[in-house]
């Protein structure tokens, strides 16, 4: 990292800092804060949608299921693990649905060379996005140098081929500070998109972090709410808090029974 480089991220750091303490006010005089988002159904957020399989040990019928699920829904986006990729680009290669697949997942531990070569691997397979866990350690041990030499590298190998790189943060087990660097980092390595959580060992998406995301990276980078969404009410309230776009962790969308008379509800499971 350079000087240049990290003077930057700690200019950054210390204005989105103090953007956080201070009272939010729009040029109005009124009070500000993220817009109001109408609810809508599953089958009406499908253009933020973005599903994702990455549950361990998934086999290939889970997977068709799940890709059918994705052309049906005609969602943004169908993530899945490196293992089924080839699949996905074939089945959804006649939709608008873009086809990702993950980078260090689910931990983020792996070395960044290692990082670095999966990517190219997934992108010359044909995945148009990457999710990639960021060095959540690094993040918490204060190493933001490490944290974003490993976020710019791979954004570097996935800009060679224009692919947009989503960096998931695990805000949940980061504290105070910590998830201000954290989006502060992602933001100046070259992350399209920041995201929440990964929805692992109860890492779960919260307003208030993407309220955090929001304030800190303003409208240069997408922000994604992710893990444990499983409602469309639950999908709109991330809305609602300031996320473009929402992560569903689930295998397949469909309908579920209706109660007491009342009209089916889709949900994600």
């Amino acid at each position: 990292m350079t000087q240049r480089e990290r003077a930057a991220l700690a200019g950054e750091i210390a204005a989105a800092v103090q953007s956080g303490e201070a009272p939010h006010s729009c040029s109005c005089g009124s009070g500000g804060g993220p817009p109001v988002v109408p609810e809508a159904p599953w089958n009406g957020l499908a253009g933020r949608l973005d599903l994702c399989l990455t549950g361990p040990g998934t086999a290939r019928p889970e997977v068709e299921e799940f890709l059918a699920a994705a052309r049906s829904a005609r969602v943004r986006s169908a993530c899945v693990p490196p293992r089924w990729l080839a699949l996905a680009v074939r089945a959804l290669q006649d939709r608008p649905t873009k086809v990702a697949s993950l980078v260090g997942y689910p931990s983020g531990t792996s070395l960044t060379p290692a990082k670095c070569s999966e990517a190219e691997c997934l992108l010359r397979m044909g995945a148009d996005e990457l999710w990639m866990v960021a060095d959540i350690g690094g993040l918490r041990s204060g190493d933001l140098d490490s944290a974003y030499i490993d976020i710019k590298a791979v954004a570097d190998v996935a800009a060679c081929r224009a692919v947009p790189v989503n960096v998931v943060l695990e805000l949940p087990l980061l504290r105070g500070r910590q998830r201000v660097e954290a989006c502060v980092v992602a933001k100046l390595a070259g992350a399209a998109a920041v995201v929440s959580a990964t929805g692992c060992g109860g890492s779960l998406a919260d307003a208030s972090h993407v309220e955090l995301m929001r304030r800190t990276v303003g409208g240069d980078l997408d922000i994604v709410a992710a893990g444990g969404i499983r409602t469309a009410a639950a999908a709109n309230r991330m809305l609602a808090a300031g996320a473009t776009r929402v992560g569903a962790s689930h295998q397949a969308a469909r309908r579920a029974p209706s109660e007491a008379g009342r009209a089916p509800t889709t949900v994600i499971s």
